[in-house]
């Protein structure tokens, strides 16, 4: 039995040397160049002083590197951390103290105090990789870490989740059966590293025998391109968060013409509006199916799916589908604000258990006390739980239906963001002394907007520069209005709902 995502992924280069694993265009690398690759690499951060439950961070672009040195720290049994290249220098700067990695590769120039720093101009770079003895494997087990994964934290600093080698192992058995995901096949890789959705991409496609087609994003900005990317890879399988889709649709661009050889449409992260969901199945009806998926970053990316079918389509009164039935190595229970079980079809917070829960948070105690928590209905043995914060019920056929959030966190675009940390960026301001950040709607979907106020005029353009300094562009507010009072509730507390109707009064498109 595969205790460890190296060992699979070794098995299926062994047994497939020539087959495709990454496809660059015309540049197309086998499983077995790179495995031998990736063993290249594992020997050359041995060499470095990598050594098990050392965390590796990786600041790169999409190149065949960075999917080696990710293979290479699965090898060693040290767990990596994908860094966004975009991100401001501050950010970059806070998850770096966070993690004090032993070794950072960047192609920004970020500094690493706590270990060494490879710079490389090209992350496509290999020539600081000789050929040297092979590190041999390091006897990773399941509970082992494989990866870090930020996310955006209500004390103002990122968080991030750990998550263990058993957890993407499930994950890959359930691609193979309910994608279909098999040797011959090719997934996109559209999501970016440092963002949960490419958990997916990576490992339900590579390590099931499948062709990997990055498209990246952050260097093009233009839809109509990654599309080109798409089909000239051709790939069949393709995950994005619904707004992707939904662009694409406006851009005449989600249609079996410009994507002839997709056959599953996976998505999730955020709802997708019922209506145009409607028009995206009856349009891609017989030549694909469509899979809605839910998981926090914390279950290892996915813990439940739904095949989108007429009947859900059909659903009265829903404004997004269901997110489905929890896998089978899940736990799972919804609970009141006392902790009790809800009757069935009553809403609740949802706790996700068992193997594929993540460890807990990157040297962050507080926060992962927090959120992991002992199972409440039983004190006779540890049994530890993830506190979604998401309201879900559950119907008579075990699907759960999303009802909101138990605190101030929401998506834009796919991406998890806790308000709080928006305030707090805001709040850094000297003179700002409270901030109260929002969504609103924007002429292009959901948008950030803050009101704040402070002791003296503090230019609307100074609190975005600041957000810009703190924050990815992705949590950065887009609109910020200074107020002489924020507004309050009946107890005195700062009213986040009333500012958020006071905001969408007046900053409406």
């Amino acid at each position: 039995m595969t205790t460890n995502l190296w060992a699979a992924f070794a098995a299926i280069a062994e047994s497939r040397p020539e087959a495709p694993a990454l496809v660059f265009g015309e540049a197309i690398t086998s499983y077995g160049e790179l495995k031998t690759l990736a063993q290249r690499c594992a020997a050359m951060l041995a060499e470095r002083g990598v050594v098990r439950s050392d965390v590796v961070a990786l600041q790169l672009p999409k190149r065949q590197l960075a999917y080696a040195l990710l293979l290479a720290c699965l090898r060693l049994g040290a767990p990596y951390v994908f860094i966004d290249p975009k991100n401001p220098d501050e950010r970059t700067r806070r998850i770096v103290s966070q993690l004090q990695p032993r070794l950072l590769f960047t192609t920004t120039g970020a500094d690493n105090p706590f270990g060494s720093v490879m710079s490389l101009v090209d992350a496509g770079d290999e020539s600081w990789i000789e050929t040297m003895p092979d590190a041999a494997p390091a006897g990773v087990v399941g509970t082992d870490p494989a990866y870090v994964m930020f996310t955006s934290g209500s004390t103002g600093e990122p968080k991030g989740a750990v998550i263990p080698h058993q957890g993407v192992l499930s994950l890959i058995k359930w691609a193979k059966h309910m994608v279909g995901a098999s040797p011959g096949e090719r997934f996109t890789n559209i999501n970016p590293l440092h963002f949960d959705n490419s958990v997916f991409d990576i490992y339900c496609g590579l390590f099931n025998g499948a062709a990997l087609v990055p498209v990246e994003t952050s260097e093009v900005s233009n839809p109509a391109s990654w599309v080109k990317v798409i089909r000239a890879g051709k790939a069949n399988v393709m995950f994005a968060v619904p707004t992707l889709y939904l662009i694409l649709d406006q851009l005449g661009l989600l249609t079996p013409k410009s994507l002839p050889d997709v056959r599953t449409f996976q998505f999730g992260g955020e709802g997708y509006p019922i209506g145009k969901l409607r028009e995206f199945h009856a349009r891609f009806a017989g030549r694909a199916r469509l899979i809605n998926v839910y998981g926090p970053t914390e279950t290892s990316c996915i813990c439940s799916s739904l095949t989108v079918t007429p009947d859900i389509l059909a659903a009265p009164d829903s404004e997004f589908p269901p997110l489905g039935a929890m896998h089978p190595d899940f736990d799972h229970a919804i609970l009141d604000d006392q902790q009790n079980e809800v009757p069935r079809g009553q809403a609740g917070e949802l706790w996700i258990g068992g193997p594929c829960v993540g460890l807990g948070y990157y040297a962050n105690a507080q926060e992962t006390a927090a959120r992991f928590r002992q199972d409440p209905r039983q004190d006779r043995y540890r049994a530890i739980f993830y506190r979604s914060g998401d309201y879900v019920r559950e119907d008579d056929q075990g699907r759960l239906w999303f009802h909101g959030r138990v605190d101030n966190q929401v998506k834009i675009r796919g991406n998890r963001i806790e308000l709080e940390e928006v305030d707090l960026a805001v709040q850094s301001i000297t003179e700002v002394q409270r901030a109260l950040a929002v969504v609103v709607s924007g002429t292009d979907g959901d948008e950030i907007a803050v009101a704040y106020m402070a002791n003296r005029a503090v230019p609307a353009t100074d609190v975005l520069a600041r957000c810009k300094e703190r924050l990815p562009t992705y949590m950065c507010p887009a609109k910020a209005v200074q107020l002489d009072e924020l507004p309050r509730n009946a107890n005195g507390k700062v009213d986040r709902k009333a500012a958020r109707a006071f905001l969408e009064r007046i900053t409406s498109p």
